[in-house]
């Protein structure tokens, strides 16, 4: 299939030369000339196509912008209403925890398969270890409302979807007579890939547009799956909110990703477990950011939040069981440590971890035993390595911890991106996949989708920030690709978001967070995801030069994705750093 798709890519690539020779519009001196005439060209075809299908298909009405932003938006919460500098007098910090499955029962007796995320075609008929949503809720004790920060086990989950879970959260605490102080719910999907699909970037997109030219759009989502995911991840929130108790909340940092010098390991490549596969830079995090609040009650059990950007995919494609890979095994060896556990994703756009790396010789010993106990578990041996390795980087650096002062400032904006031709951006416009759409005039499509970041800060030293898709995290910390280096040839000239915080400052990102939008890249990067199959072709290399990865353009809304964000989290930064 693969061998016949890229012979006839060829075939369009020499008419595509041919016809660009003469064509003023696609000059080959200019920077990689060549190759983006032939993108230009090539995807100026797909997108015809793509806009053609939109013609075809009844278009759902949505507001306009302007319309949007005059109204009142539902479900969207703004944080805390001031910031402030030293903790209130005789402050506590008050946490929560609430976990709940939402794998669906049919799937659990194998009555059902359902559609993975990430894999396109993947099914799975069983459960192996399980699909979570966790969730922690956060008090300061200065009167100004509780915070809580949920994670989804999932390739991602769309806006409006994060707003139903918060609209059954504030619904189920007021059937329990519950007045909520809710100032904000942060919602991340983990990005796990061998889960049932949360958002419906999938084979069942492909079918349910087909099926729309006769019978309208649906959501491309597994309808009964939806249903779950909002009541369970919902019945999390209300736990954490529930469970709140007073108690120390401390910071700590493990030891960077593979580089484990008092064990003596891992040595030879400083940072092993991690690979960033688009840009080959620094600018990314390299260890475990880590939160652990111990309860007063020395009956309670203490709780963990880890944060990195790294995907979880390290499960092979063609398994059958639902796995929530690495994440799963951290989980259980921190839960036999008598503590709760949630994972956070971070800034992880092309980040990976490295499915290849040797493993200490204890680490082995335990997969070993587990698979014993549990043959089917045998496929995904390298997740539960890379799980119990990863809780022990964890566990070990305990002792590293220091006190964060009671101290929750929150600050929250809606925004809008627009919206171009691709998958996910045919998804949003046609009402396939759950974003927030709106028409906009300076959309090039018509449309953009509103999404949210924000600005937190976790005690004095502490900055979180939300992004809503899958995000280049040399964005936020600096070193994105160069003029001469990038697609377009032309500087990024946005400051490093990092870079406006007060010197001293830990920053954090909170990816994938309220929104699935993508891959949020550097504009001056930014290529027709045509790009990736045209320069990833046998011999390509030799005609345009070295290959530069462009497949995460396949998965974005466009091309100033990443302009608009930075922005946006630049402008809410010096607002309170002025």
């Amino acid at each position: 299939m693969k061998k016949r798709f890229k012979s006839f890519i060829a075939v369009l690539l020499v008419f595509a030369m041919l016809f660009s020779v003469n064509a003023s519009a696609f000059s080959f001196d200019n920077h990689n000339g060549a190759i983006r005439a032939v993108t230009n060209v090539l995807g100026g075809v797909i997108d015809g196509a793509i806009k053609f299908l939109g013609f075809m298909a009844p278009t759902p009405d949505y507001p306009t912008v302007e319309e949007y932003f005059a109204s009142d938006s539902e479900n969207f919460y703004e944080g805390t209403q001031e910031f402030i500098d030293s903790a209130a007098d005789g402050a506590k910090w008050s946490l929560g925890f609430g976990s709940e499955s939402i794998v669906p029962a049919n799937l659990v007796d194998g009555t059902k398969e359902y559609y993975t995320g990430g894999y396109f075609t993947q099914k799975v008929n069983g459960v192996l270890d399980d699909q979570k949503a966790n969730a922690v809720a956060l008090n300061d004790g200065s009167g100004r409302g509780t915070t809580v920060f949920a994670s989804i086990d999932g390739i991602g989950v769309n806006n409006a979807d994060i707003r139903a879970i918060r609209g059954a959260v504030e619904e189920k605490l007021k059937k329990q007579g519950v007045a909520s102080d809710i100032n904000a719910i942060n919602i991340n999907a983990t990005h796990c890939h061998t889960v049932i699909d949360t958002q419906g970037i999938g084979l069942d997109l492909l079918l349910k547009i087909l099926k729309s030219f006769f019978r309208g759009a649906e959501r491309s989502i597994d309808g009964e799956f939806l249903e779950v995911m909002i009541d369970r991840a919902s019945d999390a929130i209300v736990e954490a909110y529930l469970n709140m108790e007073t108690g120390t909340l401390y910071y700590f940092e493990s030891v960077g990703m593979g580089k484990d010098e008092a064990n003596g390991l891992y040595l030879d490549d400083e940072y092993p477990y991690v690979e960033n596969k688009r840009y080959h830079t620094e600018g990314y995090q390299h260890f475990f950011a880590c939160f652990k609040f111990v309860p007063d009650d020395e009956k309670s059990d203490a709780t963990i939040i880890a944060n990195i950007g790294a995907h979880p995919t390290v499960v092979d494609e063609e398994t059958k069981l639902l796995s929530s890979d690495f994440l799963a095994y951290m989980g259980e060896k921190i839960n036999a440590a008598g503590m709760n556990f949630m994972f956070m994703q971070g800034a992880q756009a092309p980040v990976s971890v490295n499915k290849w790396e040797k493993m200490p010789q204890n680490i082995v010993s335990e997969a070993d035993a587990l698979i014993a106990e549990k043959p089917a578990a045998a496929d995904y041996r390298t997740a539960i390595e890379l799980g119990y390795e990863y809780a022990r980087l964890i566990l070990e650096s305990q002792e590293k911890v220091k006190e964060v002062e009671p101290i929750l400032n929150v600050k929250m904006t809606e925004y809008a991106i627009n919206l171009e031709t691709g998958l996910l951006g045919y998804g949003a416009t046609e009402g396939f996949i759950g974003t927030t759409t709106v028409e906009d005039s300076s959309s090039k499509t018509g449309y953009s989708v509103i999404t949210e970041a924000g600005y937190i800060e976790i005690g004095k030293d502490i900055v979180l920030l939300t992004a809503p898709g899958e995000i280049v995290p040399q964005l936020i910390y600096g070193n994105v690709i160069s003029a001469e280096d990038s697609y377009l040839g032309t500087a990024w000239t946005y400051e490093a978001t990092a870079s406006l915080v007060p010197e001293g400052k830990t920053v954090l990102v909170m990816g994938l967070c309220n929104d699935a939008i993508g891959y949020i890249l550097p504009d001056n990067d930014f290529a027709h995801f045509i790009a990736d199959t045209i320069w990833d072709m046998d011999g390509a290399d030799k005609i345009f030069g070295e290959y530069h990865r462009h497949y995460e353009e396949l998965l974005s809304t466009g091309s100033v994705a990443g302009s608009t964000t930075i922005k946006v989290l630049n402008d809410l930064v010096k607002s309170e750093n002025p």
